[in-house]
């Protein structure tokens, strides 16, 4: 009788040993894939540094295929009810990018027309290993400043320093800080290159990024 007991509660404490093995195995497994995904994520972004150093991210177009449903339905309501605003010092007019969807400059995927023919773009595909123009020799060339010249868009003042600053913290790092540059301090949705407030709460918009001085975008 002692014996079987014995049997009994050796069988339980076994039982009781692979259960906990297989437990601490499965969290590993877990974690581990966590990370590789958190790896991945990071990753898979990089196609949002654009060749010229602009972040993809935060462009209309970009945001019109891949913001949330209820963000592009308020950012639609809010030009439906106050119309475009015209081009002002250095903003561009609200609707320059009306109807334009983008995957990111170097996704591989769908462009907006102006990605497909921009000439920074194929040039950076044809010199550069990664496909940006962080090592060119002729940088800046005249690709580049005729493209930061044209209509002195504020956002085109950022190429040469954003170039510098993946040059100096690798592009995966650089995309994952601009990411969260980007997003309302609210409620975390993508803010776009001139929203003077998030679309999706109405906050104003985030001092960490370039200023619209005293234009408001209607």
């Amino acid at each position: 009788m002692g014996s079987d007991k014995k049997n009994k509660m050796t069988r339980r404490k076994f039982v009781k040993g692979v259960a906990g093995a297989c437990y601490a195995c499965l969290s590993l497994d877990c974690l581990a894939a966590s990370e590789d995904k958190e790896k991945k994520d990071n990753k898979g972004k990089v196609h949002l540094a654009a060749a010229c150093g602009t972040y993809c991210g935060a462009c209309p177009a970009y945001i019109a295929k891949h913001g949330e449903k209820e963000q592009r339905k308020k950012r639609l309501e809010k030009r439906s009810s106050s119309g475009p605003a015209q081009a002002q010092n250095g903003i561009p007019p609200s609707n320059w990018m009306d109807g334009l969807i983008c995957d990111g400059c170097l996704s591989g995927g769908k462009l907006a027309a102006h990605c497909q023919n921009c000439a920074i773009r194929t040039c950076a595909e044809k010199k550069q290993p990664d496909s940006r123009c962080l090592d060119c020799e002729e940088l800046p060339c005249t690709r580049i400043t005729n493209l930061m010249n044209m209509g002195r868009y504020l956002h085109r003042k950022e190429y040469l320093p954003n170039l510098d600053k993946i040059r100096e913290i690798g592009v995966q790092e650089w995309v994952k800080c601009e990411e969260e540059r980007w997003r309302c301090p609210r409620c975390g949705l993508p803010v776009s290159w001139y929203d003077a407030e998030c679309a999706g709460c109405g906050e104003p918009r985030s001092e960490r990024l370039f200023s619209l001085s005293e234009n408001k975008i209607q």
